[in-house]
């Protein structure tokens, strides 16, 4: 098996959608022998900024010396990137060896009786091989959707399970009330874990509390840790903690921009303290490190100053809140030339009555994606609702052909990571070759 085909296998995969539940992954990881148990994993679930949270946890330990594996969905740009060791994707003959293990376990499995696994069983099961036969110290593995019944919890239990912050998502799958939602985040929470919670609605922190509580976990609230920025720049942002013991750092850089990356950056903090006292060590100097080289292609990132150009995988309804503030916060007086696409089962609506005020041009795009709502749907609900001109266009590459490159203008690709994804390629090689 090749590198293309074993992509072109897990993506063959798609065709038995999407089903919640541990039986198939369960059946198919004993098939492989079961690598989960030969782990150290750190679990993290939520709403929002869980793949933040995720990189930075797996950035610090990699600078503290240990052999990290960080799982992660969905990809931005190409698949390796969604299974990486030590920062560095998998490589294509790797994931060509493991994928084909895991495809004839898979057919076993299916001989016996089994379901056929779907797209994310296979894939977390060639994650989870992978990060077993490299020996890893510590495997973080962000959950995909949920997380009582998502293919990542059929791990045993974690060193840490992360919670970041809880907001209404998925509501078809999870439940419509917060409650609801957290009940099945906390599912994560398992006796013999710590627990970091980040800030949280009360809602959901009392389920969080009572879970940590039911199975003897010691939690970890990130509030305790909460960061301020004392300076702020398009390409980062210095900050300080004033509890202890990271309030002897003083300001530090973090290389994310935005308040909301304050508190996936406070989950770190709690994080690592959660991991210093079961004795794990880490160094004041590997956790300053990973904040200041962290980086997360996608999320509020700056592309380019020339015309200035800014994409965020804002793809709900509190993502697309802290991307307003963000922009307002980091580019004041700046006219936003604002370019969306969203899936049509997100709550597009709420979106675009923060997105709209914002905008003073609008484009519609179309995300990569069969869930995705079409340009022209989206350009005429927005004529429709707000009486704002706003185009449709068919292709990325027409977008990138009406950035404006005049002072003071922002350029701004906001919404789903189907859309964005595609936008950091198409800009990127569109740069090398101009």
């Amino acid at each position: 098996m090749t590198e293309r085909e074993a992509i072109a296998y897990i993506e063959s995969r798609s065709l038995f959608g999407s089903v919640l539940g541990l039986r198939t992954i369960g059946a198919l990881l004993a098939e492989l022998g079961h690598p989960e148990r030969r782990l150290r994993a750190i679990h993290v679930a939520g709403t929002n900024g869980k793949g933040s949270t995720a990189h930075l946890i797996a950035e610090t330990l990699t600078a503290a010396g240990y052999t990290t594996g960080l799982y992660t969905s969905p990809a931005l740009e190409y698949f390796n990137e969604r299974i990486r060791l030590d920062g560095a994707p998998i490589p294509g003959p790797a994931l060509a060896a493991v994928t084909e293990r895991v495809r004839r376990a898979a057919g076993a499995i299916v001989a016996a009786g089994e379901a056929e696994p779907t797209v994310f069983e296979i894939e977390t099961a060639i994650a989870l091989c992978y990060f077993k036969a490299a020996g890893t110290d510590f495997a973080v593995l962000e959950v995909g959707l949920g997380g009582r019944l998502d293919a990542t919890n059929s791990i045993p239990a974690p060193v840490l399970a992360v919670i970041t912050r809880i907001g209404l998502d998925h509501t078809q799958y999870l439940g419509t009330t917060l409650t609801a939602i957290a009940g099945e985040k906390a599912a994560i929470i398992k006796r013999g874990s710590a627990v970091v919670m980040a800030p949280q609605p009360a809602e959901a922190a009392a389920v969080i509390r009572e879970r940590a509580g039911a199975v003897d976990a010691p939690l970890y609230d990130a509030a305790q840790f909460s960061l301020t920025a004392v300076r702020r720049g398009a390409f980062g942002q210095m900050v300080r903690c004033d509890a202890p013991p990271f309030d002897a750092f003083g300001p530090f850089r973090l290389n994310l921009k935005g308040d909301h990356q304050l508190e996936n950056a406070a989950a770190l903090l709690a994080a690592v303290q959660a991991l210093r006292d079961r004795g794990f060590a880490i160094a004041d100097e590997a956790l300053l490190k990973a904040c200041a080289q962290i980086t997360f292609h996608g999320r509020f990132e700056v592309l380019s100053p020339k015309p200035l150009t800014l994409i965020d995988g804002a793809h709900n309804l509190d993502g697309i809140t802290a991307f307003v503030q963000n922009v307002r916060t980091y580019f004041p007086g700046n006219a936003v030339n604002l370019y969306f696409g969203m899936l049509a089962d997100k709550d597009v609506d709420r979106c675009l009555a923060k997105l709209v005020p914002l905008a003073d041009r609008i484009t519609a795009l179309t995300p990569d994606s069969d869930r995705a709502l079409p340009a022209r749907a989206m350009a005429a609900r927005i004529r429709a609702q707000y009486g704002r001109p706003a185009a449709a266009l068919p292709t990325i590459d027409a977008a990138l052909a009406t950035l404006d490159a005049t002072p003071g203008v922002l350029n701004a690709f906001v919404g789903s990571l189907y859309l964005i994804g595609k936008v950091r390629t198409a800009f990127c090689h569109s740069r090398r070759f101009h």
